[in-house]
């Protein structure tokens, strides 16, 4: 489910240009499309941790597929800006209800695994990003624009058929509880690693092309170039959370891969800071771009589930990743806006370089107190 949501999510970047046409809109507007499913994280992020805390994980994830596939399969009939807009967002409630239970989804199913399963799921929503933002143009020339956007409605519609024959197999046996408890202050650290890991991410993906542009790239070669560069974070995220977390899950150094993932986080994200601000060689900008979507993304996929340690039952380890998410989206919705418009100043770059590195030293260092085994335990 979740990688057909990041595939419907970021098919939409790369054929902004036809949709311009289509919907007689502007590029901004259709950006705001991509934009709203962070927006609907933090505004829908808390109900599906709510219904995971009252035992109602299938009904989450039942409702994700339905709104997904209402939003996903009707937007393309519609050739003016409104009604796409107004279809997209249906669809982008999907996410947080798909997403933000995770944890439950993973103490239940786990036994031990959460680790893998939560990198699997993480993974896999950024994975289908890629898909998504890589392979839709090259779909564009095949097929008519409404039957490409209608191709991830068709795999979502398979899904929810399965998902609802299967409803029964869901766990359903939640006690209700009181909130008393659900928030540690310890969380804040992995809170602080998700929002800081993902508004850098989106932060340098949006500002790529004008960074080129000021280093005197023509246009179309900044848009392109801007464009891989997004594309090979989004599928090194995918890479890293697929694969490091169920490799340190399973040998057991779950406090080693915490470390190890966010020590080299630092490492290259300020590597893609500095040479992208500083240089103009594409292949080591390139490399530094997947490589710290690699290990970012690693690390903040066992951030989130280091907070679910917090929770000693799993209707609450839902609610601790939807708070996650919910925080991890206020930061890309916050962050971007001030410090990304510092990149992309000659007089202010220095200056935003240095915040970048902060923040990320901040966040590498928060790896040493991240809790590596059940509290319960």
């Amino acid at each position: 489910m979740l990688f057909f949501i990041g595939f419907g999510w970021f098919m939409i970047a790369p054929i902004i240009p036809e949709l311009v046409s289509v919907t007689r809109s502007s590029p901004s507007d259709l950006i705001l499309i991509v934009s709203a499913y962070g927006y609907t994280m933090v505004a829908f992020g808390l109900l599906a941790g709510y219904l995971s805390f009252r035992g109602r994980v299938k009904n989450s994830i039942i409702a994700s597929a339905i709104l997904t596939f209402i939003g996903l399969s009707l937007r393309p009939f519609f050739h003016s800006y409104l009604p796409f807009l107004a279809f997209s967002i249906l669809a982008a409630v999907g996410y947080p209800l798909a997403m933000a239970p995770v944890g439950s989804i993973a103490e239940v199913f786990g036994a031990g695994r959460s680790h893998t399963i939560i990198g699997m799921s993480v993974g896999s929503l950024f994975l289908g990003m890629a898909v998504g933002s890589l392979i839709t143009p090259y779909i564009l020339i095949a097929v008519p624009l409404n039957i490409t956007l209608e191709l991830p409605a068709i795999a979502v519609f398979v899904l929810m058929i399965l998902l609802l024959l299967s409803a029964g197999k869901f766990p359903n046996y939640y006690a209700s509880r009181s909130f008393k408890g659900v928030f540690r202050v310890g969380m804040i650290k992995n809170w602080y690693v998700g929002l800081t890991i993902s508004a850098i991410s989106v932060m340098f993906g949006s500002i790529a092309s004008s960074v080129l542009l000021l280093h005197g790239f023509t246009e179309s070669t900044a848009l392109e170039v801007g464009g891989l560069f997004g594309g090979l974070t989004f599928l090194g995220s995918a890479l890293g959370a697929m694969i490091l977390p169920s490799l340190f899950g399973r040998n057991q150094n779950l406090r080693y891969g915490l470390i190890s993932t966010g020590s080299l986080t630092l490492v290259f994200g300020v590597l893609m800071a500095v040479s992208l601000e500083f240089s103009k060689s594409l292949p080591i900008i390139g490399i530094s771009y997947f490589f710290f979507g690699f290990f970012g993304n690693a690390y903040w996929s066992m951030a989130m589930t280091s907070v679910t340690y917090y929770s000693p039952r799993p209707e609450e380890a839902g609610f601790s990743t939807a708070m996650f998410s919910v925080a991890t989206n206020a930061g890309v919705a916050v962050i971007p806006v001030f410090l990304g418009s510092m990149l992309i100043v000659g007089g202010h770059v220095l200056i935003g370089t240095i915040t970048v590195s902060i923040l990320l030293l901040a966040s590498g260092s928060v790896s040493y107190f991240l809790l590596a085994r059940p509290a319960r335990a």
